[in-house]
Protein backbone atom coordinates (compact mmCIF):
# COMPACT_ATOMS: atom_id res chain seq x y z
CA UNK A 1 0.00 0.00 0.00
CA UNK A 2 2.96 2.70 0.59
CA UNK A 3 4.91 1.90 -2.52
CA UNK A 4 1.52 2.41 -4.46
CA UNK A 5 0.70 5.58 -2.60
CA UNK A 6 4.11 6.51 -3.51
CA UNK A 7 3.62 5.66 -7.19
CA UNK A 8 0.66 7.82 -7.26
CA UNK A 9 2.13 10.40 -6.00
CA UNK A 10 5.24 10.31 -8.41
CA UNK A 11 2.68 10.24 -11.53
CA UNK A 12 -0.19 12.14 -10.53
CA UNK A 13 -1.69 15.18 -11.91
CA UNK A 14 -2.05 18.34 -9.73
CA UNK A 15 -4.78 18.93 -7.92
CA UNK A 16 -7.80 21.43 -8.80
CA UNK A 17 -8.06 23.92 -5.80
CA UNK A 18 -11.63 22.04 -4.73
CA UNK A 19 -10.10 18.55 -4.74
CA UNK A 20 -6.80 20.37 -2.86
CA UNK A 21 -8.75 21.58 -0.16
CA UNK A 22 -10.90 18.50 0.09
CA UNK A 23 -7.96 16.04 0.28
CA UNK A 24 -6.50 18.35 2.86
CA UNK A 25 -9.90 17.85 4.83
CA UNK A 26 -9.64 14.08 4.92
CA UNK A 27 -7.77 13.41 7.51
CA UNK A 28 -9.42 16.08 9.54
CA UNK A 29 -12.98 13.91 9.04
CA UNK A 30 -11.24 10.65 9.03
CA UNK A 31 -9.41 10.05 12.32
CA UNK A 32 -12.32 11.43 14.46
CA UNK A 33 -14.35 8.83 13.16
CA UNK A 34 -11.55 6.15 14.10
CA UNK A 35 -11.11 7.86 17.46
CA UNK A 36 -14.74 7.04 18.08
CA UNK A 37 -14.77 3.98 16.77
CA UNK A 38 -11.90 2.75 18.50
CA UNK A 39 -13.67 3.68 22.07
CA UNK A 40 -16.91 1.90 21.14
CA UNK A 41 -15.26 -1.05 20.13
CA UNK A 42 -12.98 -0.89 23.14
CA UNK A 43 -9.68 -0.26 21.35
CA UNK A 44 -8.43 2.73 23.01
CA UNK A 45 -4.94 2.25 21.60
CA UNK A 46 -6.07 2.91 17.99
CA UNK A 47 -7.87 5.94 19.35
CA UNK A 48 -4.81 7.43 20.99
CA UNK A 49 -2.66 6.71 18.33
CA UNK A 50 -5.23 8.35 15.90
CA UNK A 51 -5.89 11.60 18.40
CA UNK A 52 -1.66 11.55 17.84
CA UNK A 53 -1.96 11.43 14.22
CA UNK A 54 -4.36 13.69 14.37
CA UNK A 55 -2.13 16.01 16.54
CA UNK A 56 0.56 15.63 14.16
CA UNK A 57 -1.34 16.35 11.17
CA UNK A 58 -2.51 19.53 12.05
CA UNK A 59 1.54 20.42 13.25
CA UNK A 60 2.52 19.80 9.76
CA UNK A 61 -0.57 21.55 7.94
CA UNK A 62 0.20 25.06 10.32
CA UNK A 63 3.69 24.50 11.21
CA UNK A 64 5.27 22.82 8.03
CA UNK A 65 4.31 24.99 4.98
CA UNK A 66 7.11 26.58 5.02
CA UNK A 67 10.26 25.52 2.99
CA UNK A 68 12.56 23.49 5.06
CA UNK A 69 15.43 25.72 4.52
CA UNK A 70 13.35 28.12 7.41
CA UNK A 71 15.69 27.26 10.58
CA UNK A 72 12.61 27.11 12.63
CA UNK A 73 10.34 24.45 9.93
CA UNK A 74 13.38 22.52 9.64
CA UNK A 75 13.93 22.05 13.56
CA UNK A 76 9.93 21.62 13.97
CA UNK A 77 9.92 18.77 11.29
CA UNK A 78 12.86 17.03 12.67
CA UNK A 79 11.60 16.84 16.56
CA UNK A 80 8.11 15.90 14.75
CA UNK A 81 9.89 12.99 13.17
CA UNK A 82 11.46 12.03 16.45
CA UNK A 83 8.60 12.66 18.92
CA UNK A 84 6.32 10.28 16.65
CA UNK A 85 7.14 6.82 16.52
CA UNK A 86 8.53 6.85 20.41
CA UNK A 87 5.05 7.86 21.25
CA UNK A 88 3.21 5.01 19.48
CA UNK A 89 6.26 2.37 21.08
CA UNK A 90 4.30 4.30 24.54
CA UNK A 91 1.30 3.63 22.97
CA UNK A 92 2.19 0.28 22.99
CA UNK A 93 2.73 -0.43 26.13
CA UNK A 94 -0.43 1.13 27.57
CA UNK A 95 -3.09 -1.02 28.86
CA UNK A 96 -6.64 -0.87 27.02
CA UNK A 97 -8.43 1.63 28.88
CA UNK A 98 -11.13 3.62 27.85
CA UNK A 99 -9.55 7.33 26.64
CA UNK A 100 -10.95 9.07 29.68
CA UNK A 101 -8.93 6.49 32.26
CA UNK A 102 -6.39 7.98 34.17
CA UNK A 103 -4.07 6.17 32.17
CA UNK A 104 -5.36 7.82 28.64
CA UNK A 105 -5.84 11.23 30.29
CA UNK A 106 -2.15 11.19 31.69
CA UNK A 107 -0.55 9.99 28.28
CA UNK A 108 -2.62 12.68 26.24
CA UNK A 109 -1.52 15.39 28.83
CA UNK A 110 2.31 14.03 28.14
CA UNK A 111 1.83 14.11 24.55
CA UNK A 112 1.05 18.15 24.84
CA UNK A 113 3.45 18.72 27.45
CA UNK A 114 6.07 17.32 24.46
CA UNK A 115 4.28 20.25 21.98
CA UNK A 116 5.05 23.08 24.74
CA UNK A 117 8.22 22.38 25.97
CA UNK A 118 9.11 21.55 22.13
CA UNK A 119 7.86 24.85 21.32
CA UNK A 120 9.95 26.65 23.38
CA UNK A 121 13.29 25.05 22.58
CA UNK A 122 12.49 25.42 18.99
CA UNK A 123 12.02 29.40 20.14
CA UNK A 124 15.42 29.19 21.95
CA UNK A 125 17.51 27.36 19.35
CA UNK A 126 16.33 28.19 15.78
CA UNK A 127 18.13 31.75 16.23
CA UNK A 128 22.08 29.94 16.24
CA UNK A 129 24.04 28.21 13.39
CA UNK A 130 23.52 24.75 13.53
CA UNK A 131 25.57 23.85 10.52
CA UNK A 132 27.86 21.52 12.39
CA UNK A 133 24.97 19.36 13.92
CA UNK A 134 23.30 19.36 10.53
CA UNK A 135 26.07 18.36 8.74
CA UNK A 136 28.07 15.72 11.38
CA UNK A 137 25.32 14.36 13.55
CA UNK A 138 21.98 14.92 11.56
CA UNK A 139 22.95 13.56 8.12
CA UNK A 140 20.42 13.48 5.10
CA UNK A 141 20.52 12.98 1.43
CA UNK A 142 18.48 15.06 0.16
CA UNK A 143 18.04 13.68 -3.49
CA UNK A 144 16.12 10.63 -1.35
CA UNK A 145 14.79 12.72 2.01
CA UNK A 146 15.09 15.72 3.48
CA UNK A 147 15.00 13.82 6.76
CA UNK A 148 18.06 12.71 8.70
CA UNK A 149 19.54 9.11 8.39
CA UNK A 150 19.80 8.74 11.70
CA UNK A 151 15.48 9.19 12.02
CA UNK A 152 14.76 6.89 9.48
CA UNK A 153 16.90 4.27 10.94
CA UNK A 154 14.85 4.99 13.92
CA UNK A 155 11.53 4.57 12.11
CA UNK A 156 12.71 1.34 10.70
CA UNK A 157 13.78 0.36 13.84
CA UNK A 158 10.34 0.94 15.36
CA UNK A 159 8.29 -0.60 12.35
CA UNK A 160 10.65 -3.60 12.96
CA UNK A 161 9.39 -3.81 16.52
CA UNK A 162 5.82 -3.54 15.69
CA UNK A 163 6.18 -6.21 13.32
CA UNK A 164 7.16 -9.09 15.58
CA UNK A 165 4.92 -8.17 18.07
CA UNK A 166 2.01 -8.71 15.00
CA UNK A 167 3.90 -12.07 13.95
CA UNK A 168 3.94 -12.38 18.06
CA UNK A 169 0.20 -11.99 19.36
CA UNK A 170 -1.77 -10.10 16.29
CA UNK A 171 -3.68 -8.29 18.28
CA UNK A 172 -5.73 -5.17 16.39
CA UNK A 173 -3.89 -2.49 17.91
CA UNK A 174 -0.42 -4.09 16.91
CA UNK A 175 -1.65 -3.86 12.87
CA UNK A 176 -3.27 -0.02 14.12
CA UNK A 177 0.17 0.63 15.97
CA UNK A 178 2.29 -0.57 12.67
CA UNK A 179 0.24 0.96 10.24
CA UNK A 180 0.56 4.49 12.05
CA UNK A 181 4.06 4.37 12.31
CA UNK A 182 4.54 3.27 8.77
CA UNK A 183 2.54 6.26 7.19
CA UNK A 184 4.25 8.53 9.06
CA UNK A 185 7.67 7.40 8.03
CA UNK A 186 6.41 7.86 4.30
CA UNK A 187 4.87 10.96 5.03
CA UNK A 188 8.44 12.67 6.88
CA UNK A 189 10.69 10.45 4.69
CA UNK A 190 8.88 11.82 1.41
CA UNK A 191 8.48 15.00 2.76
CA UNK A 192 9.37 17.19 -0.57
CA UNK A 193 6.49 15.67 -2.24
CA UNK A 194 3.15 17.88 -3.19
CA UNK A 195 0.26 16.84 -1.05
CA UNK A 196 2.04 13.75 0.91
CA UNK A 197 1.02 14.49 4.16
CA UNK A 198 -2.96 14.44 2.94
CA UNK A 199 -2.59 11.87 0.99
CA UNK A 200 -0.49 9.59 2.80
CA UNK A 201 -2.64 10.58 6.35
CA UNK A 202 -6.12 9.96 4.34
CA UNK A 203 -5.02 6.32 3.28
CA UNK A 204 -4.27 5.43 7.01
CA UNK A 205 -6.95 6.51 8.18
CA UNK A 206 -9.07 4.33 6.04
CA UNK A 207 -6.67 1.37 6.71
CA UNK A 208 -7.38 2.33 10.45
CA UNK A 209 -11.38 2.06 10.07
CA UNK A 210 -11.47 -0.93 8.20
CA UNK A 211 -9.08 -2.60 10.72
CA UNK A 212 -11.33 -1.57 13.67
CA UNK A 213 -14.31 -2.93 11.09
CA UNK A 214 -12.58 -6.22 11.42
CA UNK A 215 -11.88 -5.96 14.84
CA UNK A 216 -15.42 -5.58 15.43
CA UNK A 217 -16.41 -8.54 13.17
CA UNK A 218 -14.24 -10.79 15.50
CA UNK A 219 -15.29 -8.92 19.06
CA UNK A 220 -19.22 -10.37 17.33
CA UNK A 221 -18.12 -13.36 16.40
CA UNK A 222 -15.10 -14.99 18.15
CA UNK A 223 -15.11 -16.13 21.29
CA UNK A 224 -11.93 -14.34 22.57
CA UNK A 225 -11.68 -16.38 25.47
CA UNK A 226 -10.93 -19.25 23.23
CA UNK A 227 -9.96 -18.03 19.58
CA UNK A 228 -13.00 -20.11 18.26
CA UNK A 229 -15.87 -18.82 16.32
CA UNK A 230 -19.29 -18.23 19.03
CA UNK A 231 -22.44 -18.68 19.62
CA UNK A 232 -23.34 -15.55 16.79
CA UNK A 233 -21.40 -17.65 14.45
CA UNK A 234 -23.07 -20.57 14.96
CA UNK A 235 -26.77 -19.07 14.96
CA UNK A 236 -24.97 -17.89 11.17
CA UNK A 237 -23.88 -21.33 9.86
CA UNK A 238 -26.73 -22.97 10.22
CA UNK A 239 -28.52 -21.32 7.98
CA UNK A 240 -26.52 -22.96 5.59
CA UNK A 241 -26.02 -26.78 6.32
CA UNK A 242 -27.31 -28.30 2.88
CA UNK A 243 -29.20 -31.34 2.86
CA UNK A 244 -26.89 -33.74 4.94
CA UNK A 245 -25.25 -33.02 7.90
CA UNK A 246 -24.47 -34.25 11.73
CA UNK A 247 -23.99 -31.62 14.87
CA UNK A 248 -21.79 -33.02 17.86
CA UNK A 249 -21.97 -31.14 21.31
CA UNK A 250 -19.38 -31.68 23.70
CA UNK A 251 -19.49 -30.98 27.48
CA UNK A 252 -16.09 -30.97 29.36
CA UNK A 253 -16.94 -33.38 32.62
CA UNK A 254 -16.97 -31.94 35.92
CA UNK A 255 -15.75 -28.32 34.93
CA UNK A 256 -17.61 -26.58 37.59
CA UNK A 257 -15.80 -28.97 40.18
CA UNK A 258 -12.44 -28.37 38.24
CA UNK A 259 -13.01 -24.75 38.52
CA UNK A 260 -14.23 -24.21 41.75
CA UNK A 261 -11.02 -26.79 43.08
CA UNK A 262 -7.84 -24.97 40.81
CA UNK A 263 -9.30 -21.70 40.56
CA UNK A 264 -11.09 -20.02 37.08
CA UNK A 265 -7.54 -18.85 35.64
CA UNK A 266 -6.89 -22.95 35.33
CA UNK A 267 -10.56 -22.93 33.98
CA UNK A 268 -9.88 -20.75 31.37
CA UNK A 269 -6.85 -22.61 30.38
CA UNK A 270 -8.64 -25.90 30.11
CA UNK A 271 -11.58 -24.30 27.90
CA UNK A 272 -8.50 -22.54 25.58
CA UNK A 273 -7.33 -26.43 25.55
CA UNK A 274 -9.81 -28.65 24.54
CA UNK A 275 -11.28 -25.88 22.00
CA UNK A 276 -7.64 -26.22 20.47
CA UNK A 277 -7.85 -29.93 20.20
CA UNK A 278 -11.08 -29.86 18.93
CA UNK A 279 -9.86 -27.21 15.88
CA UNK A 280 -7.01 -29.33 14.99
CA UNK A 281 -8.79 -32.72 15.10
CA UNK A 282 -12.18 -32.05 13.70
CA UNK A 283 -11.05 -33.06 10.33
CA UNK A 284 -12.56 -29.82 8.26
CA UNK A 285 -15.54 -29.61 10.28
CA UNK A 286 -16.67 -26.18 11.70
CA UNK A 287 -15.96 -26.15 15.63
CA UNK A 288 -17.67 -23.42 17.96
CA UNK A 289 -17.72 -22.48 21.41
CA UNK A 290 -21.68 -22.98 22.41
CA UNK A 291 -20.98 -21.40 25.46
CA UNK A 292 -19.77 -21.69 29.39
CA UNK A 293 -17.93 -25.38 29.11
CA UNK A 294 -20.12 -26.63 25.98
CA UNK A 295 -18.56 -26.83 22.43
CA UNK A 296 -20.30 -27.75 19.27
CA UNK A 297 -19.44 -29.11 15.91
CA UNK A 298 -20.96 -29.29 12.65
CA UNK A 299 -19.79 -31.72 9.96
CA UNK A 300 -21.57 -31.17 6.92
CA UNK A 301 -22.51 -33.73 4.53
CA UNK A 302 -21.61 -36.30 6.84
CA UNK A 303 -24.28 -38.62 8.65
CA UNK A 304 -23.94 -39.14 12.19
CA UNK A 305 -21.81 -43.12 11.77
CA UNK A 306 -19.34 -40.99 9.44
CA UNK A 307 -18.71 -38.45 12.63
CA UNK A 308 -18.04 -41.17 15.06
CA UNK A 309 -14.40 -41.96 14.76
CA UNK A 310 -13.57 -38.30 14.86
CA UNK A 311 -15.28 -37.54 17.97
CA UNK A 312 -13.54 -40.78 19.65
CA UNK A 313 -10.26 -39.54 18.48
CA UNK A 314 -11.29 -35.96 20.03
CA UNK A 315 -12.19 -37.81 23.02
CA UNK A 316 -9.13 -39.67 23.78
CA UNK A 317 -7.11 -37.15 22.86
CA UNK A 318 -8.51 -35.03 25.45
CA UNK A 319 -8.56 -37.57 28.22
CA UNK A 320 -4.71 -38.23 27.42
CA UNK A 321 -3.89 -34.80 27.52
CA UNK A 322 -1.06 -34.53 30.62
CA UNK A 323 -2.47 -31.08 32.85
CA UNK A 324 -0.15 -29.74 34.86
CA UNK A 325 -2.32 -27.54 37.81
CA UNK A 326 -1.77 -25.98 41.09
CA UNK A 327 -3.14 -28.10 44.00
CA UNK A 328 -6.01 -26.12 45.50
CA UNK A 329 -4.42 -22.49 45.50
CA UNK A 330 -4.58 -20.60 48.64
CA UNK A 331 -4.92 -17.35 46.16
CA UNK A 332 -4.69 -15.95 42.35
CA UNK A 333 -1.13 -14.86 42.62
CA UNK A 334 -0.01 -17.58 45.26
CA UNK A 335 3.54 -19.26 44.32
CA UNK A 336 3.65 -21.76 47.11
CA UNK A 337 1.44 -24.09 46.08
CA UNK A 338 2.22 -27.96 44.63
CA UNK A 339 1.87 -28.89 40.74
CA UNK A 340 0.16 -31.80 40.59
CA UNK A 341 -0.68 -33.90 36.87
CA UNK A 342 -4.31 -34.14 36.29
CA UNK A 343 -6.57 -35.37 33.66
CA UNK A 344 -9.75 -34.14 31.84
CA UNK A 345 -12.40 -35.72 30.41
CA UNK A 346 -15.17 -34.92 27.47
CA UNK A 347 -19.02 -36.38 27.15
CA UNK A 348 -19.85 -35.96 23.26
CA UNK A 349 -23.54 -36.28 22.00
CA UNK A 350 -24.03 -36.10 18.13
CA UNK A 351 -26.85 -36.09 15.56
CA UNK A 352 -27.40 -36.33 12.04
CA UNK A 353 -30.92 -34.61 10.41
CA UNK A 354 -31.91 -38.18 9.12
CA UNK A 355 -35.90 -37.58 9.16
CA UNK A 356 -35.32 -34.24 10.87
CA UNK A 357 -36.62 -30.87 9.32
CA UNK A 358 -34.92 -28.43 10.85
CA UNK A 359 -31.61 -27.71 12.67
CA UNK A 360 -33.11 -26.85 16.32
CA UNK A 361 -34.88 -30.04 16.31
CA UNK A 362 -30.97 -32.25 15.69
CA UNK A 363 -29.18 -29.67 18.41
CA UNK A 364 -31.97 -31.01 20.52
CA UNK A 365 -31.35 -34.48 19.81
CA UNK A 366 -27.76 -33.92 19.98
CA UNK A 367 -27.91 -32.62 23.63
CA UNK A 368 -30.21 -35.68 24.29
CA UNK A 369 -27.38 -37.95 22.99
CA UNK A 370 -24.95 -36.10 25.14
CA UNK A 371 -27.55 -36.22 28.08
CA UNK A 372 -27.17 -40.31 27.74
CA UNK A 373 -23.32 -39.93 27.53
CA UNK A 374 -23.01 -38.19 30.92
CA UNK A 375 -25.42 -40.19 32.12
CA UNK A 376 -23.56 -43.32 31.37
CA UNK A 377 -20.45 -42.31 33.30
CA UNK A 378 -19.14 -39.53 31.16
CA UNK A 379 -16.21 -39.59 29.04
CA UNK A 380 -17.85 -41.23 25.78
CA UNK A 381 -19.67 -40.56 22.83
CA UNK A 382 -23.19 -41.32 22.24
CA UNK A 383 -24.95 -40.98 18.89
CA UNK A 384 -28.75 -40.09 18.66
CA UNK A 385 -30.79 -43.19 18.24
CA UNK A 386 -32.61 -43.64 15.41
CA UNK A 387 -36.29 -45.15 15.56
Amino acid sequence: MAFVVLAGLHHASPFSPTNEVLVKSLPYILLPIVVFLGELFNQSRTSLAAILLLFSYHIIQTWLQSPLSVPFTKLAYTFLAVALPLNLIFIQRLPERRLMSRTSVFFLCAVLLQFIGTTFLIDAIASFDLTLVWQQYLISFPLISKLPVAIILLFIAVLTFHAMLIFKRNQPHDHALFISTLFSALTLTFFHYPMISSIAYSVLSLLLLTNLISCSHELAYIDQLTGIPGRRSLDTEIKHLGRTYSIAMIDIDHFKLFNDTYGHNTGDDVLRLVASILAKQSNNAKVYRYGGEEFTIIFKGRKQNDSMRYLEKIRKQVEAYPLKVQDHPKGEHSMDNDTVSTNITVSIGVSDNHKMDNPHSVFKAADQALYRAKSNGRNQVCQRLHS
